[in-house]
């Protein structure tokens, strides 16, 4: 009896501690993202861009909505587990785009897991990639030969009328 007593205590106070970590269903930023979704696209981004599917024009756009996401996520759910590795991810996909403000954007991130996630081993790879520096990138070669290649023609072209 003492121990179903102790199972039911233990269970109540369980159910009354808030994690730290979001739920699966809570939503961030403009597009609505989970945690889970926000750690996918940016996968997702990284592996399209590396795989020349996406100019870096478009890359940069889609990671500004991920990157609200993710910092409105922080904001709402700070001590949340993933957060700090999301954030390296999200600066490591910043590092690899051309141009100020895709560095800007890694830098930021980087500072922010150095300043937020000290009891992790983030914040040491945060705080090495800070102090060694983040260049600004050309915009690769690839890239631009994609924009100058126009895109291949949907259209069919019409029969010639007959007389």
């Amino acid at each position: 009896m003492k121990l179903l007593v102790a199972l039911l205590l233990l269970s109540m106070t369980l159910a009354v501690v808030p994690s730290a970590d979001a739920p699966a269903d809570k939503y961030f930023g403009r597009l609505r993202m989970s945690a889970l979704r926000i750690r996918y696209e940016i996968a997702q981004l990284k592996s399209r861009y590396d795989n020349h599917k996406l100019l870096p024009e478009n890359v940069s756009h889609l990671a500004g909505l991920t990157e609200e996401a993710y910092y409105d996520w922080a904001g709402r759910y700070p001590k949340d587990g993933w957060l700090a590795s999301t954030g390296v991810n999200l600066a490591h996909l910043y590092e690899d785009l051309p141009g100020v403000s895709a560095r800007n954007a890694a830098v930021k991130a980087l500072t922010f897991v150095s300043a937020h996630f000290g009891y992790t081993r983030y914040l040491e790879q945060a705080a090495a990639e800070l102090r060694r520096g983040i260049p600004v990138k050309p915009d690769p070669l690839w890239a631009i030969k994609m924009r100058a290649t126009p895109p291949p023609s949907t259209a069919t072209p019409s029969p010639a009328p007959t007389r």
